[in-house]
């Protein structure tokens, strides 16, 4: 069964009609295995699934399958958790921008909008957010827990996406909080969005906050810089 409707469907390949850039979702899939203290593999069906239909509706958007145990690749980002999508440019070496879980309910929409970014070349950052992004010099990585039925997350992880696209120097997860009980335990999130932040120091955003808030807190958490 189809997990997008024909009105869906519709609207989908709409709003991917001006992508100019080819864009993959690079999928880290897990196996069955077990591993005490780590959550086990998540929807990874529903998550392949899902890309795949959205792939058939643009030219511009590939799906590509890997599994995670023994990628060089995804060893060197550090991926432990399946699935895992990587958004990128096709053939690019972008690692940056990911989305850990299955992107549905309103997730479904950063989704769409991450494609539009990568495809379009437009963040839809000010000139003002780009200068501070640029002031970023040590890495970061911003993990926003969301959960599917929460219509402000979307916010949160788009932000965060939006930094990571114009500064490589910058992580940025969307995570599926409620697919991922023990990693969500393990950060104390108690509601969503809750952003984690690491980088020198580290710090949390709570709620869909504004662009400049989150420049604030990460370049609070790089240099230790004062909030402008």
């Amino acid at each position: 069964m189809s997990l997008l409707d024909g009105k869906m469907k519709n609207q989908v390949r709409e709003a991917l009609s001006g992508m100019k850039t080819d864009v993959e979702l690079v999928v880290f899939k897990g196996g069955s295995l077990v591993i005490p203290g780590r959550d086990p593999t998540g929807e990874q069906r529903s998550t392949l699934q899902l890309l795949g239909e959205i792939a058939a509706l643009s030219e511009r958007v590939a799906v590509i399958e890997r599994n995670l145990a023994g990628d060089e690749e995804a060893q060197r980002l550090g991926l432990d958790l399946a699935p895992t999508t990587l958004l990128r440019e096709r053939g690019s070496e972008r690692g940056n921008i990911r989305f850990i879980g299955f992107p549905g309910g309103y997730e479904f929409s950063t989704l769409i909008s991450t494609l539009q970014m990568l495809g379009g070349g437009d963040s839809g950052l000010k000139r003002a957010s780009l200068e501070r992004l640029g002031e970023i010099e040590t890495p970061v990585t911003l993990r926003s827990f969301v959960t599917p039925t929460c219509p402000h997350c979307p916010q949160a992880v788009l932000t965060a996406f939006s930094l990571a696209y114009h500064n490589p120097l910058v992580t940025a997860e969307g995570i599926e909080a409620s697919e991922f009980p023990l990693l969500s335990q393990r950060n104390r999130i108690s509601g969503v969005p809750d952003t984690l932040i690491s980088g020198e120091r580290d710090t949390r955003l709570l709620g869909a906050q504004p662009v400049h808030a989150f420049l604030d807190a990460v370049l609070q958490a790089t240099s230790g810089a004062t909030a402008a």
